[in-house]
């Protein structure tokens, strides 16, 4: 047995007598506030397959081991595996887009690409479910309705900007239908557009069907699309590509959202890892708070995307003090404390790259930027697969398949110990959650920061060196304070000078009594 391994059954049993409680522990009065919750990234398709019976239903978009093609996963395999992703201390699952997808492989006109659509990106039909996703006794509202039944919360990622590809193949069995998009029971056709209902001109991503979002109908549809999820029980929308619309159609979006359900997140992608101005700006094209105004975005600036995110580097060897090049801007957004942050995700390599599609990373590296991403400001979300250090290069090698046997191996993986634990760690302060962050110590590998959220006041401290480290800082507000991981209790009688020792690839949070 390794010293990891002791060190981390060590961990698991002293929080058992420690003051972190379980999310179950926890008594949430603003069930409204997203800030409560951390965040269960899934690609459906790559979670888990529980009924094999809709895997190929065309006959030709499913290759089980060929990651650009339909791997099985579904609703009842996610329904089947909710207490995994609760036991992990989660709250709330983001779904990849479940809507309708083309009806069997795509192959572009020339050949150069063939693939399906089991990531939802595509959309074919956007007011009906992909019945690949939905099983009997296992539909979308099904999903919804037990992820609810246990304290879980549902993110559904849409598309608003496009449909699916529009330059296909003959060889393709939906070549007739090429142009066609639906919802409503309606069909839209971009080759025959009498009703304006696409862009025939300037920029598109790849060959997409892209909605004309000038026409105030398409405005319409898309809202009265929406609107009937959120009437499902959906708990939050991801939007895509959002820098592809015009600042006026989400202002519409937004509020039309917000008129329909009260007290709903939406959190935006614009990518974008140094243009603090222009992500910043889409989180105040509205007034009033975040939760029932405009949206939140994703804090693309501050992930550890493979090859991309700033903070990567970071915590593989890298210094501390480039954390405060990026929270400097905080100050731009509405309130940084509603930015959706990530390690990494479906779009770029993994934190563990696959060469020469990004880096490897050690254990302790993926201990490290946990370490970070649960305690400072913003709502944490975590991809599938994380858990398990999961590999994964350029798209589609970053969409690898958990299934069962991931699941079976996660609990006894350093990383799904630490995440289990930074989850009720999270949950035990509302500090932890709300609180906003100023910066007290920086150097290469220790940091250290203080959060405040009303009297709610935590200290943290972080080391990603591989000896114990003594933190010295000053300014630390004069009282009591008890560690929350290990109950030991502080009496800080100056605001001169305050040592704290953290071990190796570690953290102390110390909050104020």
């Amino acid at each position: 047995m390794s010293k990891r391994f002791f060190y981390f059954l060590f961990i698991t049993v002293l929080f058992s007598f420690t003051g972190v409680k379980a999310a179950d522990d926890i008594p949430v009065m603003d069930n409204w506030d997203f800030r409560n919750e951390t965040i269960y990234f899934v690609m459906t398709d790559r979670f888990v397959d529980g009924d094999k019976n809709n895997n190929n239903i065309y006959g030709d978009e499913y290759n089980f081991g060929n990651l650009k093609y339909y791997q099985g996963g579904d609703f009842k395999g996610l329904i089947d595996n909710l207490d995994y992703i609760k036991d992990m201390g989660f709250t709330a699952i983001w779904i990849t887009p479940p809507v309708v997808q083309p009806p069997g492989r795509y192959i572009n006109s020339s050949g150069s690409y063939d693939a399906a659509g089991y990531h939802g990106y595509w959309g074919w039909d956007f007011s009906r479910v992909d019945p690949h996703l939905e099983s009997p006794g296992a539909t979308y509202q099904d999903l919804i309705n037990a992820a609810h039944s246990k304290g879980l919360k549902i993110v559904q990622d849409i598309v608003l900007n496009h449909g699916h590809g529009g330059d296909v193949n003959p060889q393709v069995k939906w070549y007739d239908k090429k142009g066609q998009v639906f919802g409503l029971g309606k069909m839209f056709d971009y080759f025959d557009d009498k009703e304006n209902w696409f862009h025939h001109s300037g920029p598109v991503i790849a060959d997409l069907l892209d909605f004309n979002e000038d026409n105030p109908l398409v405005v319409r549809w898309l809202s009265d699309i929406y609107k009937d999820y959120q009437d499902m029980g959906v708990d939050a929308f991801r939007l895509d590509t959002v820098v592809w619309m015009k600042n006026d159609f989400w202002k519409t979006f937004t509020e039309e959202m917000h008129k329909n359900k009260k007290d709903f997140f939406m959190f935006g992608e614009v990518w974008t890892n140094s243009d603090y101005d222009m992500i910043s700006g889409y989180t105040k094209m509205t007034d009033g708070e975040v939760m029932n105004s405009g949206m939140s975005v994703l804090d693309m600036p501050s992930s550890s995307m493979g090859t991309w995110g700033q903070l990567e580097q970071v915590f593989k060897g890298g210094d501390y003090t480039k954390v405060d090049e990026i929270l400097k801007n905080d100050y731009k957004y509405k309130d940084a404390t509603y930015l959706v942050t990530f390690l990494d995700n479906h779009d770029k390599p993994r934190f563990n790259g696959n060469p020469p599609d990004g880096d490897p990373a050690t254990t302790d590296e993926y201990i490290d930027a946990l370490n970070f991403y649960f305690t400072a400001r913003g709502i944490p979300c975590i991809y599938y697969g994380t858990e398990v250090q999961m590999v994964g290069g350029n798209d589609p090698d970053n969409r690898r398949y958990l299934g069962l046997d991931g699941i079976k191996l996660a609990k006894s993986n350093p990383v799904y110990i630490q995440i289990k634990k930074l989850n009720a760690l999270r949950r035990s302060n509302l500090a932890l959650q709300k609180g906003k962050q100023t910066n007290i110590y920086s150097s290469k590998d220790q940091y250290a920061f203080k959060r405040i959220y009303n009297d709610n006041v935590v200290y943290v401290f972080l080391n990603k060196d591989d000896n114990t480290a003594n933190i010295k800082v000053s300014g630390i507000d004069m009282g009591d304070y008890a560690d929350l991981l290990t109950g030991e209790k502080f009496k800080i009688q100056s605001d001169k000078e305050f040592n704290i020792d953290v071990s190796s690839h570690s953290l102390r949070v110390i909050a104020k009594k």
